[in-house]
């Protein structure tokens, strides 16, 4: 394997503090489940991310643990898999269900009499798909034996080590090297779909493995959406377009999110512009380690509120991110967590009104003292081209 920021030891480190979850909480085994579009939580233990099939890991309470992959995948999950046992299931084949007509692959039943399984946590069972969920509980003995394991594992996601926070800082430069490509070349008359190829290309040729999530090019109206694709609309002078663009390296995402006007800017988008701008730079302020997350909330919305723009919002200031550009925890005002050093967030400002919007967008470091870091910064002012 290439020289990666991610070594051995940091793989270890995470199956060993896993392992002591699933002895803590009087478990045999942790399975944690991820998919083609969701790879993250396999990815964090494994290093492994699934294509067109499904994946998941079992972390044993001791001994060594297992990749579990597709009938097709076998060659690929052990080019990179970071777990040297790998099982393959026929429930872990791609969507379209192919038959493999002969197949001798072993079954459920198989790896809980192997791992001699009695009770086992499930992480990410909101994506764990009903005809598995079946298959896996018949073999356990009854849904009563897998019990919901997102809770247990999610404190190991949330404070990152040395070499994450590297992965997300690479993941910064690449996504600004999208941006940056961007308002070197965007001009009326493009579309957005070809504004988003330009960005994506900047950022593989600057060391992206490939994007965080698809990215976003929303011009005029379509800048009103908080989540979307990149259309074939032509975007114009004196209209919001709203860019949110994120590299993935090894695994981690941290994105950059900013509003463009071309020509002309009417004074009331500009001055829009401007309190999201001072709101996103608020938030880094008021994020420190022991604030409790759902005051730094409110005193940033309380903020927008005061510049009467509390109708634009439409859900909190920052969330965590990692291995997955949007992740556990959210910072909402009805948040009760406090803040610790070294989470990871993502600074996200989203407002809309009026049928336009835009986003600030910057990963966030939370420091043992003072305010947090910002992981990004090309580009951060009104961009008025």
């Amino acid at each position: 394997m290439a020289e990666t920021i991610l070594t051995s030891q940091e793989f270890d480190r995470r199956m060993t503090a896993a392992q002591e979850v699933v002895r803590k909480n009087g478990l045999d085994a942790i399975l944690v489940f991820s998919t083609e579009s969701e790879p993250a939580a396999v990815r964090y233990f494994s290093d492994y991310w699934p294509s067109f099939e499904t994946a998941a890991v079992l972390i044993p309470a001791a001994g060594a643990p297992a990749l579990i992959i597709g009938p097709e995948s076998l060659t690929f999950a052990s080019s990179r898999s970071r777990i040297a046992k790998i099982i393959q299931l026929m429930d872990f084949r791609e969507s379209s269900q192919p038959e493999y007509p002969g197949s001798t692959l072993p079954k459920w039943e198989d790896v809980v009499t192997e791992y001699k399984l009695k009770r086992i946590g499930l992480c990410n069972w909101y994506l764990f798909p009903y005809v598995m969920m079946t298959e896996l509980a018949r073999a356990m003995g009854g849904i009563g034996n897998v019990i919901p394991a997102d809770a247990l594992i999610r404190p190991l996601f949330m404070k990152k080590s040395a070499a994450e926070v590297a992965c997300l800082r690479a993941s910064a430069r690449a996504s600004e090297a999208g941006f940056k490509a961007i308002l070197e070349n965007i001009r009326p008359g493009m579309t957005e779909s070809e504004l988003c190829g330009i960005a994506t290309a900047a950022m593989t040729a600057a060391g992206a493995e490939c994007t965080g999530y698809p990215i976003w090019c929303c011009s005029g109206p379509n800048s009103d959406q908080a989540i979307s694709r990149p259309t074939m609309r032509k975007i114009r002078c004196g209209e919001i377009v709203h860019f949110s663009i994120g590299a993935k390296v090894e695994g981690y995402s941290s994105s950059i999110g900013r509003p463009v006007v071309l020509g002309h800017c009417p004074d009331e988008i500009r001055k829009f512009l401007q309190v999201g701008l001072d709101a996103a730079n608020m938030t880094f302020d008021v994020m420190r380690a022991g604030v409790k997350s759902g005051d730094a909330a409110r005193k940033v919305h309380d903020f927008i509120k005061a510049q009467g723009y509390g109708d634009a919002i439409l859900y909190g200031p920052a969330h965590g991110c990692g291995q997955m550009e949007c992740e556990y925890p959210f910072l909402e005002t009805s948040s009760e967590y406090m803040l610790e050093a070294d989470m990871t967030f993502m600074q996200d400002m989203f407002l809309h009104r009026k049928g336009m919007g835009f986003r600030w967008e910057d990963g966030l470091l939370v420091k043992a003292a003072g305010p947090a870091e910002m992981l990004s910064s090309y580009g951060r002012k009104i961009n008025i081209i």
